[in-house]
């Protein structure tokens, strides 16, 4: 003789099927499971209104990163505000740009390399209309290097003010002279 299925655990076993599928669709479709990163650290003083999670990290406009976490870091002694963004590399999408380093360098090495040459981070506008922001990284040899230094290890980039910072600044400067 056989036993009647039960309802209850028919569904339970079709709740949880649907739920594995969703999972799994969502993790090894995202294409963020297998995706190469390297990580960066960089400290912006300003304002960082209109970066968010997700946004892009460009070399010279091409997308090759993007930003994973947005902090805030105050100073006790002299409650000055820095705002850590880290970053992720895509390996993948910097050696198809051709920015990857030569075989017998590091990635560590070839940003160490990279920085000591100039390499910034800066915010810029991806649209005037929304106010969105994304992180340039370009080379500014011509700039001194700040270190802030990463709490955690991260390799730092050094930042730049962005435009409109420093044509505060500019204005700031005639009033004072005035």
């Amino acid at each position: 003789m056989s036993k009647k299925a039960s309802p209850t655990a028919i569904g339970a076993f079709v709740v949880g099927a649907i739920a594995l599928a969703v999972g799994g669709i969502l993790v090894l479709g995202s294409g963020r499971f297998f995706q190469k990163t390297f990580p960066l650290v960089s400290f912006f003083e300003g304002s960082v209104n209109g970066l968010s999670v997700g946004a892009p990290v460009k070399f010279k406009g091409v997308d090759i990163g993007a930003v994973t976490h947005i902090f805030i870091q105050i100073d006790p002694k002299d409650q000055n505000a820095r705002i850590p963004v880290y970053l992720a590399l895509d390996l993948d999408k910097m050696r198809k740009a051709g920015v990857m380093p030569r075989a017998e360098q590091t990635v560590d090495a070839a940003m160490g390399n990279a920085i000591a040459h100039g390499l910034r981070a800066q915010l810029q506008t991806e649209s005037i209309l929304t106010g969105v922001l994304f992180v340039e990284l370009n080379f500014h040899p011509e700039t001194a290097a700040t270190y802030v230094g990463s709490w955690d290890g991260t390799t730092e980039v050094p930042t730049l003010p962005t435009q409109l910072e420093r044509l505060q600044e500019q204005i700031r400067g005639a009033i004072a002279k005035i």
